[in-house]
């Protein structure tokens, strides 16, 4: 994926947040046509397809939301962070990654139901290379923990 695919990546993940409510249907839109360039539905399994990942996105953008407060608080303690505080913070990541599969996990029946499994499956491979690409750029900007 190339640098400008993982800026957008990171801005529709919410890790880096667009500037006004505008940009943010911008990238969202980016999102969609990155999906649509790699994903070749028919035009009946494109309207399948696009209600579901509406609702998917839907819930997946309130994931994200708690996913950057969660960083948003690893940066505001970084300097003072107790032995407590780090494993709050650790645990709530590894909640909302359990969460972010069981979401993944549901959805997946409604995607190989409406395009079928293979298509599906190519979907989330589109899926995680974008998830790869939003945490290789995490993990480049987040020092660790001292």
């Amino acid at each position: 994926m190339s640098r400008t695919g993982i800026i957008l990546a990171l801005i529709v993940c919410g890790i880096l947040p667009p500037v006004h409510a505008a940009e943010d249907e911008d990238y969202a839109r980016s999102r969609r046509r990155l999906i649509e360039a790699n994903l070749p539905l028919t035009p009946e399994e494109a309207a399948r397809f696009w209600p579901i990942y509406d609702q998917y996105w839907k819930e997946l953008s309130a994931l994200t939301a708690r996913r950057e407060a969660y960083y948003v608080e690893l940066g505001n303690n970084f300097d003072s962070m107790t032995d407590e505080h780090a494993k709050r913070i650790v645990l709530e990541h590894i909640s909302l990654e359990e969460e972010r599969y069981r979401l993944l996990r549901t959805f997946f029946p409604k995607f190989a139901t409406a395009i079928l499994a293979k298509k599906a499956a190519r979907y989330y491979q589109i899926e995680a290379k974008i998830q790869a690409a939003v945490n290789a750029e995490i993990a480049e900007r987040i020092p660790l923990i001292k």
